[in-house]
């Protein structure tokens, strides 16, 4: 797989590295079965995120969770140096729209590569908030697996 770059308002270009991919289910509200994928998201060569995105093909407004876990990473960084993020996506008739939530409502809350699940008041009017709306607006456009997240419904 290719690497897909994408610049943000700060500068800096963020790289998706994306890994695997798993489906499960079926989903109890509608029979269809669920997906889920995942990589590393990177600035100049090094891992600022990992992220997951998980979706019901289906669902209506083309909703997903995505997922980040922020922070630094390698051999000289534990959980303390990393955050989880939570957020909901929903492909609206004006366009496609993230909202933070409270990660300690998802599993990546509890993931225990995470020190901290931050909540939507740690995030919003904050200055992470740019780094976490890049990073998802990066993943939402460059990873190929989730291209019919980008798909309106008609």
């Amino acid at each position: 797989m290719t690497n897909a770059e994408e610049e943000n308002t700060s500068g800096y270009q963020l790289v998706i590295n994306p890994e695997d991919e798993r489906t499960f289910g079926p989903c109890t509200c509608c029979g269809n079965m669920t997906r889920r994928v995942w990589g590393y998201v990177t600035q100049d060569e090094a891992t600022v995120a990992a992220y997951f995105v998980e979706w019901t093909p289906g669902h209506e407004e083309n909703a997903a969770n995505f997922d980040l876990i922020i922070g630094r990473w390698g051999e000289d960084a534990g959980p303390v140096s990393r955050k989880a993020v939570a957020l909901d996506f929903r492909q609206l008739d004006t366009g496609p729209a993230f909202r933070v939530i409270n990660a300690k409502d998802r599993p990546v809350g509890t993931n225990s590569l995470v020190g901290e699940a931050l909540n939507k008041e740690q995030i919003i009017g904050e200055p992470i908030a740019q780094t976490i709306f890049g990073i998802c607006d990066t993943v939402f456009l460059e990873d190929h697996r989730i291209s019919t997240l980008r798909e309106r419904n008609s």
